[in-house]
């Protein structure tokens, strides 16, 4: 079995963008192994796409020097799984990650299960409005971030307040794959919750290839201010199936 993450990494992530959009939760469960089911609101599971940029990536204890600073995008799910040693876990499944950083990529491939594409990815500040974009050949991506604007739930939200969606969709801090079957393996996050800020912001407009063939539907954007995060080793255990809902009726 190949190593998977197998180095504690920290850094710095100065900006961050977090879009989340409900699903079918069947829609879900068939994009997950059988390792892992969607975390699931009202019959509904979720999706986390995160842009932000990172500062000087590098192992634990190694001066900032040496860091890589890029700018990362990732589709994720939220997910939940039973190791068979302790209490279930949950947290994030990537789907597909974008980076402008070929050596990240390549070596984010090599060691991790996070699915690394290289892309442009770009964010223009400006005084009322953020504009977000990532040149990708095959999921190319663009928002519009309107900050003089109120965020609103959508008509069709599985939420009945602002407040119920930021606090259900604020993720637990731990990426999750699957490197063989009847195995997790799970990266904890190490981040200070104390300093952990975000605000909703509104999302004027938006257009994402990556969901062109899902069924997806906008919940909340929020923008987190900088924090410094500590990516844990990897540590891969044995786990149970999901388990399936009970059959209608």
């Amino acid at each position: 079995m190949k190593l998977r993450n197998p180095l504690t990494m920290q850094g710095f992530i100065d900006q961050c963008w977090l879009f989340t959009f409900a699903t079918p939760e069947q829609a879900a469960r068939k994009l997950l192994p059988l390792e892992l089911e969607p975390v699931v609101h009202r019959g509904a599971a979720f999706w986390n796409v995160v842009i932000c940029h990172i500062q000087a990536m590098r192992p634990l204890g190694a001066p900032a020097a040496f860091g890589l600073s890029y700018w990362h995008a990732a589709y994720r799910l939220y997910v939940r799984c039973y190791p068979e040693v302790q209490a279930p876990v949950e947290g994030l499944y990537f789907l597909r990650s974008d980076c402008n950083n070929p050596l990240i990529g390549a070596a984010g491939n090599l060691l991790t299960d996070f699915h690394f594409h290289t892309a442009r990815i770009t964010a223009d500040m400006g005084a009322d409005q953020t504009r977000l974009r990532i040149d990708s050949p095959d999921a190319p991506a663009r928002a519009v971030l309107d900050d003089a604007a109120a965020p609103v739930l959508s008509a069709d939200s599985m939420f009945g307040s602002l407040e119920e969606a930021a606090a259900f969709l604020k993720y637990q801090p731990c990426g999750i794959s699957v490197p063989e079957l009847g195995t997790v393996n799970l990266v904890r996050i190490r981040r200070d919750e104390s300093a952990w800020r975000s605000r909703l912001v509104h999302v004027r407009e938006a257009e994402w290839a990556f969901f062109a063939d899902h069924e997806v539907r906008p919940e909340i954007c929020y923008q987190v201010e900088p924090i410094r995060y500590v990516w844990e080793r990897g540590v891969t255990l044995p786990a149970g199936r999901r388990r399936e809902p009970a059959p209608a009726g």
